[in-house]
């Protein structure tokens, strides 16, 4: 049986294009931590945004992500602060083998500002508050991940397979 792989990353790095072809190749379900997280309040990510704040929001996905432990066959794409918690953190590496999808941050700025569904980027400065969030970020999934993959440049079919393969090498070595 294949692991569940999670993938982590900040904002338009590609968790959620590259999890559906993840999923796809290797037969498991996509499961997308905020999808959940909305599904479970019956409301918009930015709603609940606006309505608890970010510390309410970041409750929620908690307890989301904690009801994932033991559930198989899933290719898991979490939010961008999915790994600011410390719980949090431990609950992926319990759920899966996890990658880090990172990229040069003018492309993920690019990417993350495409559509107005940020709510951390509703800013008199997105860029500024982008560049805050990111420096402050990129350690944490550092420190998370059982690997890194750049995906600057690259198909997103590509960086599925490569991380298909560096799961299954990751797991070969472990075992």
């Amino acid at each position: 049986m294949l692991p569940n792989i999670v993938l982590i990353g900040f904002m338009g790095c590609g968790k959620s294009s590259v999890g559906r072809r993840l999923a796809s190749l290797t037969g498991h379900r996509l499961v997308d931590s905020d999808d959940l997280v909305a599904q479970s309040e019956g409301r918009t990510i930015s709603d609940i945004f606006a309505m608890v704040g970010e510390p309410g929001f970041r409750k929620i996905e908690e307890n989301v992500l904690a009801g994932l432990v033991g559930v198989v066959g899933i290719v898991l794409a979490t939010g961008g602060g999915a790994v600011l918690g410390e719980a949090n953190r431990a609950v992926l590496k319990k759920i899966g083998t996890v990658a880090w999808l990172d990229a040069d941050p003018d492309v993920l700025f690019e990417r993350a500002t495409r559509s107005n569904r940020r709510p951390l980027l509703q800013t008199e400065d997105p860029r500024g508050t982008f560049d805050r969030l990111l420096a402050s970020r990129r350690p944490i999934y550092e420190g998370t991940a059982d690997f890194r993959m750049d995906s600057t440049g690259l198909a997103h079919d590509t960086v599925a397979q490569t991380l298909l393969d560096r799961t299954m090498r990751l797991r070969a070595h472990a075992g």
